[in-house]
């Protein structure tokens, strides 16, 4: 006897759509057969028949629309995509719970409720561009402005809600790291093909001005202030509060007296990575900056404000084996990932949360406030880029803050001799009018 057929299909347009119910299920799925013979299977996501026949020919229209143009229309959607680039970051033992954390945030946030429905193949550059109006909207006028509260995580694994705080309003550099990291992994995968892998936050992207976006860079005096802070304590301060404001403290002068990336280039330095050499019968102080960073080995000059703190700080560290982190948490050696809170609790004791434009000032603008100073000292982009691991190009592009107030000097070439003196210009101007008196 025949086992009992639980499935029933119904048939349209030369079977080339069948619609059927899978048991204990009220929703109607769809399986396609192409112009090429090849099937595929979808869920409707109708309980109406006359609507999911209606998306079942819509839905065929497209996939023969996708192969028309070389595209799999049974690839995983982006949602699907990056769903599984967060795993799989989730399972690599070199990435820090703060950073896992931070990029699932940034997908949850804004790249799944945005690209969530499209197919990874389906989006363009014309996509990427709608989606940059849709992100700088988002907290003005988009799902953003209708959040209230937010709940912060400690690293001690509690949890607490308060009013939400809107810290950038723009999108940031790490939204374009993840965005990207999602497509690679597509590719890697075989979900997209390479070829088709749109360009995301490209580096010559400028303002509306046409004037570079940089972020805004420490004045001299600026600077002076924050290293005068970095060198003084609290009154009576618990020993975890020195501990961190130690730390800090080298922090600001490593970058700040190198022109590092903080980040990655400040994490993996240990003691064994600074030397000190004699060039023309002068002592200079060297950090080694690892291969496993963005522009790989490089020695980095250091300003001669920097290795006299640093020997002083190694000598009360807990930590100042050869192979301990220079920058590490007094309580358990590990390497400080970031410095931002810290950073921020400066900039509102000094006042100096922004510059003269408004704009915020960031970690990242020790790098480029050392940038702007050498450059304003005269040594050459070239020099500079050598001991930041950039190219000259790069340097004017985002890191040069000099203007023509700061090395107003250098513009000090007037022809003396055909300039009036003021005595000169008052009997012109006697002549002119002779009634007036001198």
């Amino acid at each position: 006897m025949p086992r009992e057929k639980k499935t029933e299909y119904f048939y349209y347009d030369d079977k080339a759509i069948a619609l059927y119910q899978r048991p204990n299920s009220t929703l109607w799925q769809t399986r396609i057969v192409k112009e090429d013979g090849k099937a595929f299977v979808r869920s409707t996501g109708e309980r109406n028949f006359d609507k999911a026949l209606a998306w079942a020919r819509k839905e065929k229209m497209r996939a023969e629309v996708l192969t028309e143009q070389g595209l799999d229309p049974n690839t995983k959607s982006f949602k699907s995509v990056a769903e599984l680039w967060l795993a799989a970051i989730g399972r690599d033992p070199s990435n820090k719970p703060r950073k896992i954390s931070d990029y699932t945030k940034i997908v949850k946030r804004y790249h799944i409720p945005y690209f969530g429905k499209h197919k990874i193949t389906q989006i363009t550059q014309k996509t990427l561009g709608e989606y940059e109006i849709w992100r700088a909207a988002f907290w003005q006028t988009g799902p953003g402005a209708e959040q209230r509260e937010e709940t912060i995580r400690k690293r001690d694994g509690t949890s607490y809600t308060r009013e939400k705080t809107v810290t950038s309003k723009g999108k940031g550099d790490a939204e374009d790291t993840v965005l990207r990291q999602i497509f690679k992994f597509a590719v890697s995968n075989d979900y997209l093909d390479g070829s088709r892998m749109p360009i995301i936050g490209q580096k010559t992207t400028r303002g509306d001005k046409g004037a570079v976006n940089r972020r805004p860079a420490f004045t001299k005096e600026q600077a002076k202030a924050i290293l005068d802070y970095c060198n003084s304590f609290p009154d009576d301060p618990s020993e975890k509060l020195t501990n961190e404001r130690m730390v800090f403290s080298a922090f600001i002068h490593l970058v700040l007296g190198t022109g590092l990336r903080p980040g990655k280039e400040h994490q993996p330095i240990k003691w064994k990575h600074f030397s000190v050499k004699v060039v023309g019968g002068v002592e200079h102080a060297y950090l080694t900056i690892v291969k496993n960073t963005k522009t790989g080995t490089r020695q980095v000059r250091c300003d001669s404000f920097v290795w006299p703190m640093l020997s002083g700080f190694r000598y009360v560290s807990k930590f100042n084996g050869e192979d301990d982190f220079v920058l590490a948490n007094q309580e358990t050696g590990e390497a400080v990932v970031s410095f931002k809170r810290q950073f921020n609790t400066m900039l509102k004791a000094l006042r100096l949360e922004t510059d003269v434009h408004g704009d915020h000032f960031v970690p990242y603008s020790l790098r480029h406030t050392y940038a702007t100073l050498k450059l304003n000292e005269g040594v050459s982009d070239r020099l500079v880029g050598i001991n930041m691991g950039t190219g000259p190009d790069m340097i004017h592009r985002y890191y040069g803050h000099d203007t023509s107030v700061s090395r107003a000097n250098e513009f000090n070439t007037d022809i003396d001799w055909l300039t009036l003196d003021g005595e000169k210009l008052k009997k012109v101007k006697r002549q002119r009018d002779p009634k007036k008196k001198p």
